[in-house]
């Protein structure tokens, strides 16, 4: 057993008790975390490197959804914003309009936040043996619930 604290509250606590089987690593700098709270599973935990990796893993996601699932990104983007985007004109399904697919991705880049349900929470602490599980420091997480 181990554990993680967060800098923030997420579902009324900052301190989750972490089972070492419950961390899964990732490919590059980030890693999924099934934390418990009084002895239930709380939260899933997405722990990075950095803020830089948290944005490219969102961006990542969202290129292999896209990949996919054609038709299903297709309803989501809306025919429109596509349609725009392939004449090069600004266009986007939420607040910021780009000119083009890749522009769009790259906004996630800019503000992972958006992909997470919650966070950034900077780490506080961590055990060490989840930092050899994971390979590397955590100093950001997210929560997608």
């Amino acid at each position: 057993m181990s554990f993680i604290k967060l800098d923030q509250e997420l579902y009324g606590t900052q301190f989750f008790v972490v089972k070492e089987e419950d961390c899964v690593p990732g490919d590059s700098g980030e890693a999924l975390i099934e934390a418990r709270h009084d002895g239930e599973y709380g939260a899933s935990i997405h722990v990075f490197k950095s803020e830089e990796q948290a944005g490219e893993h969102a961006r990542e996601y969202w290129r292999d959804y896209i990949e996919s699932d054609p038709g299903e990104a297709v309803h989501m983007l809306g025919a429109e914003n596509l349609v725009q985007w392939a004449l090069g004109k600004p266009a986007g399904p939420g607040y910021t309009k780009v000119n083009s697919l890749e522009e769009w991705l790259d906004l996630y880049k800019d503000d992972p936040s958006e992909h997470f349900e919650s966070g950034p929470f900077d780490i506080e602490a961590i055990g060490e043996n989840i930092v050899e599980i994971l390979g590397f420091r955590p100093t950001i997480a997210y929560s997608m619930g």
